[in-house]
């Protein structure tokens, strides 16, 4: 029974290690910055979710803007709406 437990346990191993290294709210400062969701992103605003995120990036990003696919934990994505507010933001 100890064995079965044991390789249980290993098998587990992979997939908490995934968990660990998807970002978190905390990773970009999401948790602080989300009650921006749904504020025109004016500069105020923009100004204001630039300096709780600090010293981590911050990408804007508009309705049909090219963006790159590269993943960055840390940086905080603020996707936009087509009338300028902000839907949407994530970690990545």
């Amino acid at each position: 029974m100890k064995v079965l437990i044991g390789a249980a346990a290993l098998a587990v191993l992979p997939l908490s290690a995934a968990f660990a290294a998807s970002p978190t709210p905390e990773t970009c400062r999401l948790t602080l910055t989300r009650r921006f969701i749904g504020a025109q992103a004016v500069a105020e605003v923009r100004r204001a979710i630039r300096a709780i995120a600090r010293p981590y990036p911050v990408r804007w990003i508009a309705p049909g803007q090219a963006i790159t696919t590269d993943q960055n934990a840390d940086r905080l994505n603020v996707i936009l709406d087509e009338g300028g507010r902000i839907a949407v933001m994530r970690c990545g």
